[in-house]
């Protein structure tokens, strides 16, 4: 049945529980419920109306809420997102606010940024940050024109940090904001290496992660091990193809292990052939059958409708719950079931008819700007003559003094491998049926 019977977009799926606000033709996004104590939704804006608009709808399935300002590419910085928001700190300070403002205190408020040129304007920027309620702040140790391929300049975080620490609320008490570092991170022992130089409360992990999804476990998965695992998950949950497939591609062996590009070349080529899920299953059954044999058990057949992806979602789920309530979580089922979801709350209507009005209006009275950005920092493709935002090789001024592993370049997927439009910023998803699962 549908989940929120006053919000026509959110279904929720009776045979895997996961929640998907759907769009006219695919899934915008989906979650699943044990996630939710632990999820953090980032948004990208550059409007605080909005940001609003969009945290509110998905408030019911998340613990946090996140503003990205550091994404440099043109998909996002021609809108005024992303990284173009270290350009018009008003804004960014006032979507950050509007977020606190609108959100129960039960949701947090988060942002990530990239460091600025200037390591006193860096600072600046963060205490503007923190002052307006956030209760967490990610630095991408990187400027917006560095290349990931460029040394993370992580000594520059310490300061961020003792700048952070330093800062009191309006009683003189310490102020409560995690600080996390982000880049050249590859894995645990990475994780622990950046905490020690920087001070700071945790590690983002963003590329790597995607590359190798067992990158924070102290022990890293194969390839191989990753795809079959990963197929199983997302055709239980069904996710749609292209997604899947785009994701499964760019997985990759652990930093450290001898070459097995020769060795994946057969699994690639399966996968890069592949257009649905039916033509994954032989490769599944594979593993499946594999697993028995290791380990002379008497598991039941190979399910042709699940491929074992419900046992698999089943001991993520477990392994999940098997943990104490965070402390800032008890309590929230009860408050909620007493303050029901409104989607015409807060002073706006979060229907389609609502949101349109709502885009309509944000058109007129903050038309889209390009970033201001001074002409000197804009640096100018070598091969072309004109400038960039995000240039193919860039000089980093700012050479990075901390000894840590640097970032492996992520192999260019052709877009039919991926499952994607070539111009589009993220993969094409096939239309779901509208009736429910189960």
């Amino acid at each position: 049945m549908d989940y929120s019977p006053n919000f026509e977009g959110k279904w929720i799926y009776a045979k895997t529980g996961v929640v998907s606000f759907e769009g006219i033709s695919s899934s915008i996004w989906s979650c699943h419920p044990s996630e939710r104590p632990y999820l953090i939704y980032q948004i990208g804006s550059s409007t605080p109306s909005l940001a609003v608009a969009a945290a509110l709808l998905v408030s019911r399935d998340v613990s946090g809420v996140d503003l990205n300002c550091g994404c440099p590419k043109p998909f996002s910085t021609s809108g005024g997102m992303g990284a173009a928001l270290l350009d018009t700190p008003d804004i960014l300070c006032e979507i950050l606010t509007s977020l606190r403002k609108a959100l129960p205190p039960h949701i947090s408020v988060s942002c990530k940024i990239r460091l600025l040129p200037d390591q006193e304007k860096t600072l600046e920027l963060v205490r503007r940050i923190v002052k307006t309620g956030i209760s967490c702040l990610t630095v991408h140790c990187r400027t917006r024109n560095m290349r990931n391929g460029e040394r993370a300049l992580l000594e520059r975080l310490k300061g961020v940090v003792e700048c952070v620490r330093s800062m009191k609320d309006d009683s003189g008490n310490p102020l409560d904001v995690a600080i996390l570092a982000n880049g050249d991170a590859e894995g645990w022992s990475d994780a622990l290496k950046i905490r020690e130089i920087t001070g700071a409360d945790g590690v983002m992990v963003a590329t790597k992660a995607e590359e190798n999804p067992s990158c924070f476990s102290e022990k890293m998965a194969g390839v191989e091990e990753l795809v079959i695992r990963y197929l199983k998950i997302a055709k239980y949950l069904s996710n749609g193809f292209g997604n899947t497939k785009h994701c499964i591609s760019a997985f990759k062996s652990a930093p450290g292990l001898v070459n097995q590009k020769a060795t994946l070349k057969t699994l690639r080529n399966e996968i890069a052939r592949a257009k649905d899920y039916p033509a994954l299953q032989p490769l599944v059954r594979e593993g499946y059958n594999l697993g028995r044999a290791e380990n002379h058990s008497s598991l039941d057949e190979f399910n042709e409708e699940t491929w074992g992806g419900d046992d698999e979602v089943k001991e993520i789920v477990k392994s999940i719950e098997s943990r104490p309530s965070p402390s800032w979580w008890i309590g929230i089922e009860e408050w909620e079931n007493a303050n029901p979801f409104d989607p015409t709350g807060n002073g706006m209507d979060l229907g389609e008819d609502g949101i349109k009005k709502l885009l309509e209006r944000e058109k007129e009275e903050r038309p889209r700007k390009k970033s201001k950005t001074n002409p000197k920092d804009v640096p100018i493709n070598n091969n072309t003559g004109e400038p960039t935002s995000t240039p193919m090789h860039t000089t980093n001024p700012e050479t990075g003094a901390v000894e840590t592993p640097g970032p492996v370049f992520a192999s260019y997927i052709p877009p039919m491998v991926a499952g994607r439009n070539e111009r589009s910023p993220s993969p094409e998803r096939p239309a779901p049926a509208r009736t429910l699962v189960g």
